[in-house]
This record gives structure tokens, sequence and C-alpha cells, in this order.
């Protein structure tokens, strides 16, 4: 007895304002916004982390969600492996750590000589663009262009932290097994490239590969 009548009381623990409130509705037929935030207690500031569930508060959720270093006996947030391990992997240990993160791209067994080369094209500007701008008609002609285009795609917008480059070695037609002189494979790509882009209409598209990487040389007797 003495517990009970030392217990603190509790705002909210009072039915009779909220009984009222229901009368007066049902009498009336009219609720009005005064009557809602009474009610349903709109009005209370939200939950910055109380750690426990606040009843009178529709506004705290920490009964829901444990805080980042703690865990539940019950339920989708109990730490239980059996149960984690359920769930399946996890994608987010495979999201970018942010938008500027560069990506990676996966190494194949023995493609990691096409991957630098790869990632170098992908970081020149101009090269980027000169791509991008191709029309999709000429892509759709040209797969090797269009599997290249994708690639850069996905290294530009997507939100994993690598990228699967299987879709382009194998339009190439690359054998992953066996380690390839990277300055060679450059050479031969470009080459490629530049028959594959004189299908485009579009200048800068067109002679991109001769505008960045063509050089000449010339041999002067005085």
């Amino acid at each position: 007895m003495t517990r009970g009548k030392n217990k603190r009381h509790r705002q909210g623990d009072d039915d009779g304002g909220t009984s009222d409130i229901w009368r007066k509705i049902h009498k009336t037929g009219v609720a009005t916004d005064d009557n809602m935030n009474q009610l349903y207690m709109i009005t209370k500031p939200v939950c910055s982390g109380c750690r426990v569930n606040t009843k009178d508060n529709p506004n705290c959720f920490c009964a829901l969600v444990p805080p980042p270093s703690g865990t539940r006996k019950f339920g989708l947030w109990q730490k239980i492996s059996d149960f984690v391990d359920s769930l399946g992997f996890d994608p987010n240990t495979e999201l970018r750590a942010s938008a500027n993160s560069p990506a990676g791209l996966t190494n194949l067994g023995a493609t990691c000589y096409a991957n630098s080369i790869l990632q170098c094209l992908y970081m020149n500007k101009h090269f980027r663009e000169g791509l991008f701008s191709v029309e999709p008609d000429v892509l759709q002609q040209e797969p090797v262009l269009d599997q290249l285009a994708r690639l850069f795609a996905q290294l530009r917008l997507s939100k994993k932290t690598f990228i699967d480059s299987a879709p382009f070695v194998k339009t190439l037609e690359l054998d992953n097994e066996v380690q390839q002189d990277s300055h060679e494979f450059l050479t031969l790509l470009l080459s490629l490239l530049e028959g594959c882009l004189r299908r485009s209409k579009i200048s800068k598209a067109r002679t991109i590969v001769q505008d960045l990487f063509r050089g000449s040389v010339s041999h002067v007797t005085t």
C-alpha cells in the first residue's frame, strides 16, 4: 500500500480529461485541432534518445530501434548469430563511403592489367565525356563501345564500391586466366575504339582517340 501511495503520478495516467474530450466530440460531432492535439499528444517533441519506451509520447521510437552499440532480447534486433545470418548478406557493406569515393573493378583472375587501363581511361574527363556522347544507335552496332559506356556509367553512378567488369571482358573475349601487358592492351583497345567510333556523327566522339592519344614524330635534317 505504501508503495502505491508513493508511486509517482505520470502525466497522462488520468484518463478523465481524455474521456471528457471524447464525450464532447461524440455529442457535437465536431473534432477540433485542439482536441486532436490533446488526444494524440501530437505536439509532443520528437524524442532525441531517451533509451526507454515513453508511453505518452507518440514521437518516441526508442523501444523499436536499439542504440548503435546495443541490441534487443527479442525481435528483429535481437543479438542471435543464427538469426542475423538468416537475413543474408548485408548490401550496405558494398556501398561507397560517399558519392565522391571512387569505385573499383572486379579482378576476374588475371585481368588487373585491363582494369588499370580502364580506370585510367575513365579518369580522363575528355575521353569519358566523348564516350558518353556517342549515339545510342552506334552503341547498338558496336558491342565493345556499348559495354565500355555501360561500365563507365556504372563507375560514375553506381553506389557500390566495386563494379563487375565481366560483361566488358567477355565482349572483348579476353582470357581471364592469362596475364597480358597493359601497354599492349591499351594500344590494341584504342585501335579498336578508333575504328568503332568512325560510325559516330558527333565530332568530339568520332575523333576522341586521335585528339587525345595520337602523336607524331618528325625527322628534320639540317
